[in-house]
């Protein structure tokens, strides 16, 4: 028995949809937070960069000699 478009799905076609939606919904939620994260951690890479360049800056220098 073939479903029109019109008709609402029933039963198991109806679960099964509603596991389709939000396993799609979760993997663009994983998605996102990945993308989120490898933001952060890059910001964080780049800071330590940063406050080691200003370390080795302010370090006293030997005299030679």
């Amino acid at each position: 028995m073939a479903k029109t478009p019109a008709e609402p799905l029933r039963g198991d076609d109806a679960w099964r949809a509603a596991k389709d939606a939000i396993d799609k919904r979760n993997d663009a939620a994983r998605a996102r937070g990945a993308q989120e994260r490898d933001a952060k951690s890059a910001r964080a890479l780049a800071e330590g960069r940063a406050i080691a360049r200003r370390e080795l800056a302010d370090m006293p220098r030997q005299p030679k000699g």
